[in-house]
C-alpha cells in the first residue's frame, strides 16, 4: 500500500509542484536581491552626479578668478604692484602669488612674506613635472596655525614658456566637509572627493587615523585605474582606506582632476533585502508542506473512488447484461453496441471501424448541486446532442453512467479531426434546468480507437479509446485524443 501510494502520480505531481515553488521563491529572492542592489547603484549614481555638479561651481568658480589672475599677469610685468593689488581686490577673492623661486610675493593679507612653498605639492607640480591647466593640491595649510584648505592652482609664464609663478586660490576643507556631513549616507558607506592621482581630499567619515591631518590618503591601483578616461563609472573592491569591499560610483567633476567617489558596502545595501529572506522562506515552507498534505488526502480520496468506480462498474456490466438498450436515455447499452462492433469489424474492408469513448466532466457536481433528476436530464441532453452528430449507420451507446460510446463503421481515419471538433461542440451546447444552464458545470473529454491500428478486437478497440480518453483527462479535459501505435498522444480537437 505504502509502495503504491508513493507510485501514484498525485504524488509525484506534488513533488513537483513542492520543487517548483521552492524555485520561484528562490529566483524571487535573487531578482529582489538585484533590484536591490541595482536602486542602490542608481541612487548612488545620482548622488554622485549630484555632488559632482555642486562641486563643479564652488571649485570652478575659484579657477575661474584664479585662471583670470595667472592671465592678467602673464600679460604685465609682475612689479606693477598697484595693478596686482586693484585686479585682487576686483576678483575679491584671497588669492596667493607665488614666484618661480616658491616665495610669496603678494597676497591680500600682506604685501611679502618670507614663507617657502617650494615643498607644497602644488609647487612641484609645475616647477618639476610642468604641469599644465589647473591643479588640485592635497589638504594643507597655507599659513602657519591656518585653516585646512585644499589649494586650486594655476601658472603663468613669461613668452619663452618659462615659469614666472603660480597663482593660488583655496577652499576651507572644514566647509567641503560641512558639505558632505549634511549628505545621508548608510552604515559603512563613505563619500570620498578623489583626486583623478588617487590622493583622497576629503571624505565622510573621515578615518580617525586622519582626522585634522593635512597629508592626504591614497586610493589603491586597482581602484584608480577605473578613473583613467572614465567620466564616469561603477567598480566593486577595496579602495585601500580601511581594507571594506565597497561598490563604489563615482562621477568625475567637469573641468577639474577630481573625482567624487560614493560607496557602499553590498552588507548595508542587501540589510532590508535580508529581513525578507526569512519570511519568504517560512512561506514557501508553509505551501510546501500544504501541497504535500493536499496530495495525500486526495490520493487516499482516488483510492477509495477507485474501489467505489469498481464496485459500480462490475454492477453496471450486470444490469447492461439484462438488456440491449438503456433506460434512462434510448441509446444502445454495452451488449448491442459489443455486438453491432463485432459486426462491423467482421465487414469492415476499404476503411477503418472508430470508436469514440466519451465521459463528462463535472457530472459529480451537478449530481451534488443540482440533484439526481438534473443529472438524468444532463444525460438525456447529452444523448440527444451525439445522435445529431452520429450518421444513420453509426452506433450510440449509453456506456453506463456518464460514459458514452459512438461507433462508426466504414469511417475514414481523415475525417477524425472534423468528426471531434463537431462531438464538442454538440456537446458543449446549453443545457438547461429550472432556468439554470447546467452545461457550464460539465465538460466531455474523449479518446478515438481505429481498427486496425489499434486491434481487431472490439475490447481492445474500447480499451485503448478508454486510456486516450484518460489521456485527454489528465491533459486538462475539454478535449479528444487518440493514441498512434508508433507514436504518443495526438489531440484531435479541444475546446
Amino acid at each position: 500500500m505504502l509502495i503504491r501510494f508513493f507510485l501514484h502520480r498525485l504524488v509525484w505531481l506534488s513533488v513537483l509542484v513542492s520543487l517548483g515553488i521552492g524555485v520561484l521563491v528562490a529566483r524571487g529572492l535573487w531578482v529582489a536581491r538585484e533590484e536591490v542592489l541595482l536602486r542602490a547603484q542608481h541612487s548612488d549614481r545620482s548622488l554622485s552626479h549630484t555632488l559632482a555638479v555642486g562641486l563643479e561651481w564652488t571649485l570652478g568658480d575659484l579657477d575661474r578668478k584664479v585662471q583670470t589672475m595667472a592671465l592678467l599677469l602673464s600679460a604685465s610685468e609682475l612689479g606693477h604692484d598697484m595693478h596686482v593689488r586693484e585686479a585682487l581686490q576686483v576678483l575679491d577673492s584671497p588669492l596667493l602669488l607665488i614666484n618661480p623661486h616658491g616665495q610669496e610675493v603678494h597676497s591680500q593679507a600682506r604685501n611679502i612674506a618670507s614663507l617657502d612653498y617650494t615643498q607644497r605639492d602644488f609647487y612641484r607640480a609645475f616647477a618639476h613635472e610642468r604641469h599644465q591647466g589647473v591643479f588640485v593640491g592635497e589638504p594643507q595649510r597655507l599659513r602657519p596655525h591656518g585653516p585646512l584648505v585644499l589649494p586650486v592652482a594655476r601658472a603663468w609664464r613669461r613668452i619663452d614658456g618659462r615659469l614666472a609663478g603660480l597663482v593660488v586660490g583655496a577652499i576651507a576643507l572644514e566647509q567641503l566637509e560641512h558639505w558632505l556631513h549634511g549628505l545621508a549616507v548608510g552604515p559603512a558607506s563613505a563619500i570620498a572627493l578623489v583626486r583623478t592621482d588617487g590622493r583622497v581630499l576629503a571624505r565622510l567619515p573621515t578615518p580617525a587615523s586622519q582626522t585634522g591631518k593635512e597629508q592626504a590618503w591614497h586610493f589603491n591601483t586597482d581602484s584608480v585605474r577605473h578613473f583613467y578616461g572614465a567620466a564616469a563609472g561603477v567598480f566593486e573592491g577595496d579602495a585601500g582606506i580601511d581594507a571594506v569591499v565597497r561598490l563604489h560610483n563615482f562621477q568625475q567633476v567637469r573641468h577639474m582632476p577630481v573625482v567624487v567617489d560614493v560607496a557602499q558596502t553590498q552588507a548595508a545595501i542587501l540589510l532590508p533585502w535580508q529581513r525578507n529572506v526569512l519570511e519568504w522562506g517560512v512561506f514557501a515552507a508553509l505551501l510546501i508542506v500544504g501541497n504535500t498534505a493536499l496530495a495525500v488526502l486526495f490520493v487516499r480520496e482516488l483510492e477509495r473512488r477507485r474501489q467505489v468506480q469498481a464496485a459500480l462498474l462490475h454492477e453496471k456490466e450486470r444490469m447492461q447484461a439484462m438488456a440491449l438498450q438503456d433506460p434512462l436515455t434510448g441509446l444502445s447499452n454495452r451488449l448491442q453496441l459489443q455486438g453491432r462492433a463485432q459486426q462491423a469489424l467482421a465487414q469492415a474492408q476499404a476503411h477503418s471501424v472508430a470508436l469514440l469513448y466519451l465521459d463528462l466532466d463535472g457530472f459529480k457536481q451537478v449530481n451534488d448541486q443540482l440533484g439526481h433528476e438534473a443529472g438524468d436530464h444532463v444525460l438525456r441532453h447529452i444523448a440527444q446532442q451525439l445522435r445529431q452528430v452520429a450518421r444513420l449507420r453509426d452506433t450510440v451507446c449509453r456506456l453506463g453512467g456518464d460514459e458514452f460510446v459512438l461507433l462508426l463503421p466504414d469511417f475514414d481515419p481523415q475525417g477524425l479531426p472534423v468528426l471531434a471538433e463537431r462531438v464538442l461542440h454538440a456537446c458543449a451546447q446549453p443545457c438547461w434546468w429550472q432556468g439554470q444552464n447546467v452545461q457550464q458545470l460539465l465538460g466531455i473529454s474523449g479518446g478515438v480507437a481505429l481498427s486496425p491500428q489499434h486491434g481487431t478486437q472490439f475490447e481492445q478497440l474500447l480499451r485503448q479509446a478508454d486510456a486516450a480518453m484518460y489521456h485527454a483527462k489528465q491533459g486538462g479535459r475539454g478535449r479528444i485524443c487518440i493514441c498512434w501505435p508508433d507514436s504518443d498522444y495526438q489531440i484531435l480537437a479541444a475546446l
